[in-house]
């Protein structure tokens, strides 16, 4: 998880953002490696997987909504993702 917040966090501050950043990237890599392929698919996963995520995550408001993480993954930079990962 540390390389994870090398990552610009995307959002505004002052648009009330409510779920950790690295929390979302975490989850959303554990979705995937558990076979999701889609957004819907890693939001589903999220919310099935939250009392298991919370031994892990202090998931303070929760699992994020599709939307979050449609808006997070567009507003990503993947190429600064891309180094974080390889670290």
């Amino acid at each position: 998880m540390c390389c994870l917040r090398e990552v610009d966090d995307p959002r505004k501050p002052s648009n009330g953002t409510l779920h950790d950043f690295v929390e979302i990237l975490v989850i959303a890599m554990a979705a995937v490696l558990s076979d999701c392929d889609t957004v819907e698919d890693i939001a589903y996963w999220a919310y099935k997987k939250e009392d298991w995520l919370r031994q892990f995550l202090p998931l303070k408001n929760g699992v994020a909504s599709e939307k979050t993480f449609q808006r997070i993954f567009r507003a990503l930079d993947p190429q600064q993702f891309e180094v974080a990962r390889d670290r």
